[in-house]
């Protein structure tokens, strides 16, 4: 949420906190942040307001509403291989092996899901490059280098090293996106 510097500010919000006035951007036609209950009437800045009682979890939904990084599911990714971790760590014993197996079998599910649905998000998203994308921009990359190696002399013998060097580097991240595909055509343990 945007923040007032000035406390004369008249867009600040009328909302009371613990420390005094709070120090967030009323919303659009509204004398409260989104923290205090405070609606946009501005309709691409609408969103659901849930009930919540308390004024922490009112601004902790404004900021993830808020968050840059909403469309990406790596930090859910990187805290449940975390929990995997931590949970496979705290084995000591057979009988603790017994007792985590359900659990641990549970996160394992989950972070295979979280990744199949982070995959096919970036893909929706237009942040993944297929095969073909990747090969022409390895082919601009030659024709650039090409063109700006020109005149040079043993410019080709030049370009050609570079090509030894960029080829395996493209075939291994395509291929990386070939077996990641690979891996999603396979039935879900799930099934």
């Amino acid at each position: 949420m945007e923040r007032v510097l000035d406390p004369a500010d008249p867009c600040r919000c009328k909302g009371v906190n613990p420390e005094g006035q709070c120090w967030n951007r009323a919303e659009e036609g509204s004398d409260y942040c989104r923290a205090h209950h405070g609606v946009s009437l501005a309709p691409a800045r609408n969103m659901r307001q849930y009930l919540l009682t308390k004024v922490e979890e009112r601004t902790r939904l404004a900021y993830f509403a808020d968050h840059d990084e909403i469309k990406s599911l790596r930090e859910e990714i990187a805290l449940t291989r975390m929990l995997i971790e931590k949970l496979y760590n705290s084995i000591q014993s057979q009988a603790d092996l017994f007792t985590t197996c359900g659990p641990l079998n549970k996160l394992l599910l989950t972070v295979d899901k979280l990744v199949k649905d982070s995959h096919q998000l970036e893909q929706s998203l237009g942040n993944l490059l297929g095969r073909p994308a990747v090969l022409r921009v390895g082919q601009q990359i030659v024709e650039i280098l090409m063109v700006r190696l020109e005149g040079i002399p043993g410019y080709e013998r030049l370009v050609d090293s570079i090509l030894d060097d960029i080829v395996p580097t493209i075939n291994s991240a395509t291929n990386e996106t070939e077996n990641v595909k690979a891996a999603r055509a396979l039935p879900s343990p799930e099934a």
